[in-house]
């Protein structure tokens, strides 16, 4: 079984990253991951979605970043304590 990452990625039981096809995504290819308790990742991702929409990215997109958000929002209510600036 896969364990998501997001709504578009997950990782294998045997430790790849694959996209919603089930692709594997090369290990050449930079990668990046950010945490919910990472104090900065709410408006990054804001950030983000902002440049999505300024260069016409499909509803789909849209839609699975605002999931992506909210998701970090609730994450950092509940755990607050947990949220602090990335080292």
């Amino acid at each position: 079984m896969n364990k998501r990452i997001d709504n578009k990625f997950s990782v294998t039981s045997d430790g790849n990253i694959v996209n919603a096809k089930g692709i594997p995504i090369p290990d050449y290819e930079p990668k990046i991951l950010f945490r919910g308790k990472d104090k900065l990742a709410v408006p990054m991702l804001q950030y983000y979605l902002a440049l999505c929409m300024e260069n016409g990215c499909t509803q789909e997109q849209e839609q699975s970043m605002r999931v992506m958000i909210e998701e970090f929002k609730q994450f950092q209510e509940k755990f607050s304590a947990t949220v602090k600036l990335p080292d």
